[in-house]
């Protein structure tokens, strides 16, 4: 009688079409040219890599909303606008920038919405994530200036607002009203840094 197959060795046969889908146009891409042994080529280079080098399952209850991700989308492309023309203005004028360290405690209690939260924050000019806590959900940010509490307290509510906007476009409707039902937790930390 045969044993049955462990998790980690069932995981690794699973069939992943869209990792592979996505290997083999990269695969295309990368030899510049569509013909039948490219498209083959990609697509067992695909079933290798996946065999071979399994990503692991995220959990995920929601699915994406596409309005949700327009908005997600223009609110980015805004902060992407304003950020590099503040910092365009710090370089060309003479005020030194205050940088800082911020903490925010994150709300929505996933990876994938932290990670997503991490990301475009760190896109944007002038904000760039130093440390993420997995267990706590807890981002350290650093801010280029950030002379005030005020500063301090906006940066904090943007990054929030960003966490929203992340699980409103990725997330379920209870993970999205569950966000209004979390406690805050303690006040964030904030340390200038010179």
């Amino acid at each position: 009688m045969t044993e049955p197959l462990t998790r980690p060795l069932r995981n690794r046969l699973r069939w992943q079409p869209r990792q592979v889908i996505v290997l083999a146009l990269v695969w295309v891409v990368l030899w510049g040219q569509v013909n039948l042994v490219t498209v083959v080529g990609g697509v067992l280079m695909g079933i290798l890599v996946t065999v071979l080098f399994p990503l692991p399952s995220i959990g995920w209850a929601g699915r994406p909303h596409p309005w949700a991700l327009l908005v997600l989308l223009g609110h980015l492309v805004k902060d992407l606008a304003v950020a590099s023309f503040r910092l365009a203005v710090f370089a060309f004028g003479r005020d030194m920038p205050s940088p800082g360290i911020v903490r925010v405690d994150l709300k929505a209690d996933s990876d994938l919405y932290q990670v997503n939260t991490a990301e475009l924050v760190s896109v944007v000019p002038g904000t760039i994530v130093v440390d993420a806590r997995q267990r706590s959900r807890i981002l350290y940010l650093h801010v280029f200036d950030m002379p005030n509490d005020t500063t301090r307290d906006k940066v904090v509510a943007d990054t929030l607002a960003l966490e929203k906007r992340v699980v409103r476009a990725l997330g379920s409707r209870a993970e999205f009203e569950a966000l209004d039902r979390v406690v805050p937790h303690d006040e964030p930390e904030f340390r200038e840094v010179t």
